[in-house]
């Protein structure tokens, strides 16, 4: 476990690509208090770019597929060794979205209603721990 700003032991960083800052806030404060730190980016490079850049930090990648997504740009970040896992939920009703973010190596994905409900256990489920920094 890393070390939180606050001193408390952190699971981990979240980045969770939401454009519905609506959403944002329950996501948030479950985040918190299952021990990660959420990060929320808007748009595909930025969630690419936060993954990469959070390096082992990163517990977990969330996608909210309730808007359009570049799929291109998520299946370059899952190709890579040692990634963090991918989380994604979107509507049940949603066939080719589901076989885009499978194609594209999302590691589960759930309907909007199953992720609100169990978010609190599919989190710490698919999250990896995350890596020593060496400090």
């Amino acid at each position: 476990m890393t070390e939180s700003p606050a001193g408390q032991a952190s699971a981990g960083m979240v980045v969770v690509l939401s454009r519905d800052l609506m959403a944002r806030i329950p996501i948030a404060d479950l985040l918190r208090r299952l021990g990660y730190e959420p990060r929320f980016v808007a748009d595909s490079a930025a969630f690419v770019a936060a993954l990469a850049e959070g390096g082992g930090r990163v517990a977990l990648g969330v996608i909210d597929m309730n808007a359009p997504i570049d799929w291109d740009a998520i299946a370059a970040f899952a190709a890579r060794p040692e990634r963090a896992p991918l989380l994604g939920f979107g509507p049940h009703v949603d066939v080719a979205g589901r076989r885009a973010a499978k194609a594209a190596g999302v590691d589960r994905i759930v309907a909007n209603g199953e992720f609100r409900r169990d978010a609190a256990s599919l989190v710490p489920r698919y999250a990896r721990a995350p890596k020593s920094t060496g400090i």
